[in-house]
């Protein structure tokens, strides 16, 4: 056998008896031996273009990590906008809806409480017996206008005047004075009842007390159309409003059963001390402006 090392013949030995090579090994698994020509011979391109893949691939691990992140990036700030302006369009599309139907429940309220005051000014005390818990809030609304309309007959009066402190004294103050006596007003007959120990619901004495006041809304809107035409009228007309407040007052007492139980103090002493305190703060806290406007009326300058 011939060794493929060193050329030398063998006989059939498994090792070259010159260089030692395994003669079995060699002949199972012959070791390719490069050739020259044949690589000389490759193309150039072929060469080039395996150098230039070799070397790509090598690239590319170290520029991965950073082409990821940068995706990666992209693709969160991109989540994140479109989240946001998801989020916009959401609350704006849900602000839309509450604002819609807020407007749509003002709506409907204004039409509610319209019909209702026209049915009650023609006859509000028999509409107050059977107003319930759900005339509350036209209650509440009522007292809402008698103190608007007020502040603003005094508002327009102190422009015409010349005074200062226009929007301050001339709005705002009796605006804040007219609520504290209607807030006492209920207050007082609430006191009252509970004193008498009568089964009664805070709604529905807040409806029918809401209910007798309706027609004061009308005076009061009379007394500010008014103030253009004569003072003396105006002022009339506002002293009216403020009567019908006592008036609604009392009327809404005596409809109960007083004096039911054998209380400390008799039913009719008690709703005059009521009435009493109710003059009181109107005396304190409008009286003033009140008594002024009157000094006005009858002077020769303020009448028409």
């Amino acid at each position: 056998m011939k060794c493929p090392v060193c050329n030398h013949e063998n006989g059939d030995a498994h090792f070259c008896e010159r260089c030692g090579s395994n003669l079995t090994q060699t002949t199972s698994s012959p070791t390719p031996v490069p050739n020259s020509e044949s690589a000389a011979s490759e193309p150039e391109y072929t060469r080039w273009s395996s150098t230039q893949a070799t070397s790509s691939q090598a690239s590319v691990p170290s520029n991965t990590p950073s082409v990821s992140i940068h995706k990666e990036q992209a693709r969160e700030s991109t989540g994140t906008n479109d989240h946001a302006s998801a989020g916009d369009n959401s609350s704006n599309q849900w602000n839309n809806i509450v604002q819609n139907e807020k407007v749509q429940q003002a709506k409907e309220v204004s039409k509610q409480y319209l019909s209702y005051f026209l049915s009650v000014l023609a006859r509000p005390y028999q509409t107050m017996k059977t107003v319930g818990d759900q005339h509350s809030l036209n209650g509440w609304l009522t007292m809402a206008l008698i103190a608007v309309l007020s502040s603003t007959y005094f508002l327009i009066t102190f422009s015409r005047i010349g005074m200062d402190g226009l929007f301050i004294g001339g709005f705002l103050r009796p605006l804040l004075f007219t609520v504290i006596i209607l807030i006492a007003s209920i207050a007082l007959m609430y006191a009252i009842l509970k004193i008498e120990k009568i089964t009664f619901r805070p709604k529905t004495l807040v409806a029918q007390f809401g209910t007798l006041l309706v027609p004061a809304v009308v005076s009061l809107v009379l007394a500010n159309l008014f103030i253009i035409i004569s003072y003396s009228i105006a002022i009339s007309l506002l002293a009216v409003s403020y009567i019908i407040i006592f008036v609604a007052l009392n009327a809404v007492l005596f409809q109960y059963p007083l004096n039911r139980t054998q209380a400390a103090i008799d039913s009719m002493y008690s709703v005059l001390i009521a009435n009493v305190v109710v003059f009181f703060i109107l005396y304190r806290l409008l009286g003033e402006i009140i008594i002024g406007l009157i000094g006005m009326m009858l002077s020769p300058f303020g009448r028409l």
